[in-house]
């Protein structure tokens, strides 16, 4: 239901379209660039939602925050509350996960887990230089100012090679529950996708601390999910959480945590398969 509320409402965003507001009073050249990444975004997002997949995420976190931007920069209090609407909508923790369990495999299911806080604000960062200088260059060549233009069209360009890619990291971090057992896929975290057969899952619990656990959240805030397993099993760590744990690259563990956005949901898919 949440999911489809936050089509409805991005659907009443390409009704308001900010961006068009947003152009009025510009030269001819200016709104059409206004005009084209608007309306290319929207329908960029519109797709994504409607046929939903991990990369769908990625175009969401990506496009919708500037429909916002947009609104804001218009002046129109209602159009703001529209696309807020939308961009609260399109990150609830249903939301997100809905878009990721659009690409499972089988009888598979897919829990998002939360971005490391460390991640945090460098995604923000290189989000907004991709898109304030791929978009804000070519309006500003629009405008005639080429000095500037160019240059900043250029630089967002090359940035287009490579942080969506980067980007689209973080919509692949899934806790998996499976028949067989659990998957940990989280190539930020891990080097190797963590696999816990079904026989091998002593128990489950929800707790705010990792205890005796290796953390395999990446360094979240709040409540996880603690697994326990009969045996210890080896874990590959990416070199960053290899170097943010100060410990060697492989570890055997018994217990391990992670931190799905909806801890209580996983909690209940992971109880209901050991039963």
């Amino acid at each position: 239901m949440v999911f489809w509320l936050a089509r409805v409402v991005w659907v009443l965003v390409g009704v308001v379209a900010p961006w068009a507001s947003l152009a009025h009073d510009r030269s001819a050249a200016v709104a059409t660039v206004l005009g084209a990444w608007g309306w290319a975004g929207w329908t960029a997002v519109l797709v994504a939602i409607m046929v939903p997949s991990a990369i769908s995420l990625t175009v969401v976190r990506t496009i919708v925050p500037l429909s916002v931007v947009a609104a804001t920069a218009d002046g129109n209090v209602p159009v703001v509350i529209v696309t807020a609407a939308a961009l609260v909508l399109l990150s609830l923790p249903d939301t997100v996960d809905c878009l990721v369990q659009g690409g499972a495999y089988g009888a598979e299911t897919r829990f998002l887990l939360r971005t490391p806080v460390p991640y945090v604000v460098p995604a923000f960062l290189v989000w907004g230089l991709f898109v304030g200088s791929l978009i804000g260059g070519s309006l500003l060549v629009a405008a005639g100012e080429y000095v500037v233009g160019v240059p900043l069209t250029a630089v967002g360009a090359g940035l287009a090679v490579l942080v969506p890619r980067r980007l689209h990291r973080l919509a692949r971090r899934w806790l998996v529950i499976v028949p067989a057992g659990i998957v940990v896929h989280d190539h930020l975290v891990l080097a190797e996708t963590m696999m816990v057969r079904r026989s091998q899952t002593r128990d489950v619990a929800v707790t705010g601390a990792n205890g005796e656990a290796a953390d395999l959240t990446g360094g979240v805030l709040g409540r996880r999910i603690i697994v326990s397993m009969s045996e210890a099993d080896k874990v590959i760590l990416a070199p960053i959480t290899m170097r943010t744990l100060g410990t060697s690259e492989a570890l055997h563990v018994q217990m391990f945590s992670v931190a799905p956005r909806r801890v209580a949901a996983a909690h209940a898919a992971l109880v209901n398969e050991r039963a």
